[in-house]
Formats: C-alpha cells, sequence, structure tokens
C-alpha cells in the first residue's frame, strides 16, 4: 500500500541518520526480546498494588492505565536493538506510564493527548518538583488551612478527645409520587458495620423500613429503636433501583428524582482522631456543621452535557458539576485552591499542590459510595463509570491522618512519595515543556547535534494537548512509537474527566477528536467514523518514525467489530505488521471481573511503514485459555496487515463469531453441568 507521504519522509530520515546506507535490509520485531510470561508475573504483582509500584500514578486520575512493567519492558526490547538514548512517542499519552517508563530509561519523550486533564497531569507528574521544596509547600499550606478544617470539620469523639469528621453520611429524601409521603431512601437495611469486617465483630448501624436509623448487629434481625419495626439486616430496599412507598406504590428512583427532585439528609458521621475513628449518629454540632450556611461556594463548574456516562446522572436530577459536591465541600476545596498560590514561589510546587487539591474532588460527596463492610469510600467515578447511590458519604475535603481515601492529605502524602521515586530514578531536573497546542508551530527534533558535534538544548520531555492527528516534531526524528490507544467504546475519559477539567478550570477538550465512540453522542458511530480517526492519528504517528522505526501498542476488545476497524486503520495508514504478543494485562481478582467474561489478556502489536524491506514476523505463543485462543485468531489477521486481501472482514468476523471467549460464562457452566 503506498504511502503519501515517503518522499518528504525519506528526505527528511536521511538528514536525521548519520549513515543510511546501514540501514537493515530485514525487519525484525524487537517483540523477540519480549519475555511474555516473565512479564505477565510482573505486571500481575503491579496490578495488586500499582501506587507502590509506581507511585507518580497517584498524582492524577486517569483511567485503564496500562503497567509499567509492560511498557517499560517493550522499551527494554527496542533498545536491545538500538543501544542509546532514543526519542518514544506516545500520541495518546493518558495516564502517562509510558513516559514516565521512558524517562526512567533516560529517553527523551513526546507525549501528546486530546484531553487537557491528562496533559496537565501528565506535565505536573513529570515535573514533580524536589522532595524538600514540596515537603516546604505542603507544610506551609497545612499551617494556612487548619483553621479552616477546625471550623469546617471539627468535632470530639464520644469519650471527649478531639477529633474532625472524616465522611457525613446523606441519604437521598424524595416523596412517593402516588400518596406524597416523604421517604428516606436507604439502598440497604445494613448501612455499615461500625468495625471492618475481617474483626467478625457484629455491631452495625441499621435503616429500619421507615428510615430510622439505630445500632443493631448485621446477623440478627431486631427492632427499631425508634418506631419499633422489625429490620432484617440482610434487606434490600432499593432492588433494581425501585423504591416501594408503604402504601403499597412502587417508583424508579429515577421517576421520583424527576418529579420532585432528590434531597440530601444528614444521617451518621464518621469521626478520626487520637488514632482512632468511630461512627455515630451526628450532634447537632455536626449537622450545622454539615450544611455550613456560612459557607459562599463561587466557582461555577457549568453544566453536564448529555453522554454515554453522565446518563445516570442526569437521569437522577444532577444538572450541574457543582451539583455533585455538597456545599461545605465546594467552599473547602474553593480555600484550598486560593491558598495554594501562596505556599511557595515554585511554580511546580504550586501546580503539584493544586494538582493534589482538584484530584481530591474526585470523592463527590453526593455520589461517592461507602463500603459498608471494609469502611472506606469509593471514587465518584469508580470502575470507570459515575456511580450512583441514594446513601453518598462527603469526604473531609482537607482529610485526617486516621481515615479518609482521595483527601487532599493523603495526595499530598502520596506525591512526596512519588517526587522521591522519580528523583530516585530519573536524578530529578526533567526539563518538561508544555503543555503546548497541537496547534502551535513545529518543534525541532528532540534529539540531535549542532555542527560541532554537541548535543542541541533540548526538553527531556514535550508534553502536548490536542488531536494527535496533527503532531508537532519533524518527519523521521522518533524511533519507537509506543502508545496505549482508547479500546473502542469501552472508557468515556472526555466525560469522566470533565468534573476535574471544571475544577482545575481547563477548557473541555473537542470530543470530536476523542477517538472512542459514544452512542448516546453519536459520537464515531458512523460507519467507517472511527477507522478514519484512528487511520488519520497512525498516519500521523508513522510519520514521525525513522526509518527503522516501530509503532507498538497494546490492544484488548471482546467486540470483533472493533478489532476488525482497528485493522482496517492500520492498513489504512500505510502500515504492515511486524509482528504481535499476548501478555497479562488486568488484575483477575478485580470484583468487575470475577465470574465475567473479562479481557484479562492485552495483545501487544507491533507495526513498521510499508516499503520494500522484507519483514521477519515474530508470533505469539498462545495457550489454551479461551481468551488466548480468542486472540490467537486476532493475532493471525494482525499479522496480515499491508497485505489484508478485499474481503477479509467477513472472514475475520466468522473466524471470531463462534470463539468460546465470545459466549456468555453462564451459559458454558450450564453446558458443563450437563455434561457432567
Amino acid at each position: 500500500m503506498a504511502r503519501s507521504s515517503a518522499q518528504p519522509r525519506a528526505a527528511a530520515s536521511a538528514s536525521l541518520r548519520s549513515n543510511p546506507e546501514q540501514l537493515a535490509t530485514t525487519i525484525r520485531s524487537p517483540l523477540r526480546h519480549f519475555d511474555a510470561a516473565a512479564v505477565s508475573l510482573k505486571v500481575r504483582r503491579e496490578v495488586r498494588n500499582r501506587e507502590v509500584h509506581l507511585p507518580p500514578v497517584s498524582t492524577y486520575r486517569w483511567w485503564a492505565r496500562r503497567t509499567e512493567a509492560v511498557n517499560g519492558s517493550i522499551i527494554d526490547a527496542v533498545s536491545a536493538d538500538r543501544p542509546g538514548r532514543m526519542v518514544v512517542s506516545d500520541p495518546f499519552a493518558g495516564g502517562g506510564v509510558i513516559p514516565l517508563a521512558a524517562v526512567m530509561r533516560g529517553h527523551s519523550v513526546y507525549a501528546q493527548d486530546l484531553n487537557p486533564w491528562a496533559a496537565r497531569g501528565l506535565a505536573s507528574m513529570l515535573a514533580l518538583p524536589d522532595p524538600e521544596a514540596l515537603r516546604d509547600g505542603i507544610a506551609a499550606l497545612t499551617q494556612r488551612v487548619l483553621a479552616s478544617a477546625q471550623a469546617a470539620y471539627g468535632t470530639v469523639l464520644t469519650d471527649g478527645t478531639p477529633a474532625l469528621v472524616s465522611h457525613t453520611f446523606r441519604v437521598a429524601v424524595a416523596p412517593c409520587t402516588a400518596c406524597g409521603r416523604g421517604q428516606r431512601i436507604f439502598p440497604h437495611a445494613l448501612v455499615s458495620l461500625t468495625s471492618r469486617v475481617e474483626r467478625n465483630l457484629p455491631e452495625a448501624f441499621l435503616a429500619c423500613p421507615n428510615g430510622h436509623l439505630f445500632k443493631g448487629r448485621r446477623d440478627v434481625a431486631a427492632a427499631c429503636s425508634t418506631c419499633g419495626e422489625l429490620t432484617d439486616p440482610a434487606r434490600a430496599y432499593t432492588p433494581r433501583r425501585v423504591v416501594t412507598c408503604h402504601c403499597g406504590h412502587q417508583d424508579r428512583l429515577e421517576e421520583r428524582a424527576k418529579a420532585t427532585g432528590l434531597a440530601w439528609e444528614v444521617v451518621l458521621v464518621e469521626r478520626a482522631g487520637g488514632g482512632r475513628r468511630e461512627l455515630s449518629l451526628p450532634t447537632p454540632g455536626e449537622l450545622a456543621a454539615a450544611e455550613a450556611e456560612h459557607a459562599d461556594p463561587r466557582m461555577q463548574l457549568g453544566s453536564i452535557p448529555a453522554g454515554q456516562e453522565t446518563a445516570v446522572l442526569r437521569r437522577h436530577g444532577f444538572r450541574s458539576w457543582e451539583d455533585l459536591y455538597p456545599r461545605r465541600q465546594r467552599a473547602m476545596v474553593e480555600r484550598l485552591l486560593e491558598l495554594a498560590p501562596s505556599c511557595s514561589p515554585d511554580a511546580d510546587v504550586v501546580a503539584a499542590l493544586k494538582l493534589a487539591i482538584v484530584g481530591s474532588t474526585e470523592m463527590a460527596g453526593h455520589l461517592s459510595r461507602w463500603d459498608r463492610y471494609y469502611l472506606k469510600s469509593y471514587e465518584s467515578m469508580a470502575g470507570h463509570r459515575f456511580n450512583f447511590t441514594t446513601l453518598p458519604v462527603e469526604p473531609n475535603a482537607w482529610g485526617t491522618t486516621t481515615s479518609g481515601r482521595g483527601t487532599t492529605l493523603r495526595r499530598l502524602v502520596q506525591l512526596i512519595k512519588a517526587a522521591e521515586w522519580l528523583k530516585e530514578r530519573t536524578g530529578g531536573g526533567l526539563r518538561v515543556a508544555g503543555p503546548i497546542a497541537a496547534s502551535a508551530p513545529t518543534v525541532p527534533a528532540l534529539l540531535g547535534q549542532d555542527v560541532d558535534g554537541q548535543s542541541l538544548d533540548r526538553p527531556d520531555v514535550l508534553v502536548v494537548v490536542g488531536s494527535s492527528q496533527r503532531q508537532l516534531l519533524p518527519t523521521g526524528s522518533v524511533d519507537l512509537v509506543l502508545t496505549d490507544p482508547p479500546y473502542h467504546d469501552d472508557v468515556q475519559y472526555g466525560e469522566l474527566s470533565q468534573p476535574l477539567q471544571a475544577w482545575a478550570g481547563l477548557i473541555s477538550a473537542d470530543s470530536g477528536g476523542d477517538a472512542v465512540v459514544n452512542r448516546a453522542t453519536g459520537q464515531l458511530v458512523a460507519a467507517g467514523s472511527y477507522t478514519a480517526l484512528l487511520a488519520s492519528i497512525f498516519r500521523e504517528s508513522a510519520r514521525l518514525l525513522r526509518d527503522d522505526g516501530h509503532l507498538i501498542f497494546s490492544y484488548a476488545n471482546r467486540d470483533p467489530r472493533a478489532w476488525a476497524q482497528l485493522l482496517e486503520a492500520l492498513q489504512s495508514a500505510g502500515l504492515r505488521a511486524a509482528g504481535c504478543t499476548i501478555v497479562h494485562s488486568e488484575n483477575e481478582t478485580d470484583h468487575a471481573k470475577r465470574n465475567v467474561r473479562a479481557c484479562t489478556l492485552d495483545l501487544l502489536l507491533d507495526l513498521v511503514p510499508v516499503s520494500s524491506i522484507s519483514v521477519t514476523k515474530h508470533r505469539p505463543t498462545v495457550g489454551d485459555t479461551a481468551e488466548e485462543e480468542f486472540l490467537g485468531i486476532v493475532a493471525e489477521y494482525v499479522l496480515a496487515v499491508g497485505d489484508l486481501a478485499g474481503g477479509w472482514q467477513e472472514e475475520f468476523l466468522e473466524a471470531l463469531s463462534s470463539a468460546e471467549f465470545l459466549q456468555p460464562l453462564r451459559v458454558r457452566r450450564a453446558e458443563s453441568a450437563v455434561t457432567k
């Protein structure tokens, strides 16, 4: 397949390479140096505790990050064929793992992403200041915020020990659409244990059918201390998001929200102090503090647009992003953002402080769900979805030293660990430029020498924000394009990041350039549109490659049509396969992946531009699991990219249609039971 950019590419490449006549006569995939079995073992360790293995990823929220174990090993495999410093480009930089893996190994990095939150977070992560400067900034912020935090959350434990409220529980309240009677809509009778489940203690807070909260046991039905109603701790009150009134009428939650809106009533608090934490019914003072009538939050975060993931928010009455946050939480976040600039003269320190503060807003007080068995709250976007619950928990936005996931204080502690880790592995002082706009003029190559043979003064990392359909480096200036593109429609990055963008004051990305199918908005659903966009980005990425460069990326999807569109995009971009391999990618013990046909493996694809040079292709080792069998079929077609003949898509879809991996797990179990 002809490349429209072949002539300018060749000319530019010749000017950048000292001995172009020494190019290999045969291309071999660096994946031949990649030990998939050994890397998979590393992946399993990393995904179980990413923040320990790769602390910088905790600096900003992103979704579906792939591992350093895989990406670092790919870079090492490429380096085995080309020793020395390389230029590594990532056109879907997202969570920053690939740029991080590259700078750890001393390479120059070009990182681009359409999403401004990702670009800002990546630049701040790689430009983390010296740990001591960061400690000074954190200490200054702590001193400045303590009075505000005490006023907002100050309390005492039941024994009089000074404490702070670490979590505030609210229940949704709405009247029945038939009889008009107001109702507290608890999701379950068991609201929370009073200690983590592994302690095996029975004490718990229960909600009776009339909505009263009282202390009871998780294993015994008990009479409500307010109304005497017998309460079964195993009972669910909103099965399938349907609520039943005492009059017998049933409403879907969204119907009640649409009819009258949902009010939020404080019913429980968690306090932390003296190294202890306790759950309790709120005191009058705690109720008053939670209402925060004296607070005056002023930031307007914008309206919630229609979308695939935002639909659940809009159905339940949320109209603007500030609706996700109780008044006190909004006021405290705004106060922290006001204080941050005065805490250090170092712009990188201030940027890091702000990143931690904005990051805390993923724990939205009207969305975050409480784990009633392990006594912790979850992010509003946990599981790559906006969550909705009728019993959300508001965090202490500043934080306590005893309890509270995702608070500003916890994030600041993680920032120090990340800065120390990064300094240890890079020597510190990475020169990070950007984010600059993709509409900016093109930039010089990141590696090069002047006429005297001296290295040119270039940043270690260049971060660009905007569609990767246009990239800013010169033709033929990149050794390796290593990336992790969106997996068709799996994660709606643009929607999930919008509240974070709003708090950070960033302009939302043009969703039209997002390489994610969104059926709710119609984005990339037209025939050929997803393929065309990917092909445009891959073609532009291939333009950057040196003549012996490689484009390598991971991909996973259970939808054969997504794979077909991907392969068509690669062929349309003027690329051909050099190899592929299968590697472990996900934590199969995650709750969302249990007992379902979830993807836990990635296929790594190695592509090179079409040319007259022969290619010795690397083939994967395929195991005997259903997922490996599926990927083995896909791999056969991947290896034909560049030479796929007409009609291949129908053949491909037919070959995958009967794959065991695509069959529902419950069907396979039923068949097995019959044969036993």
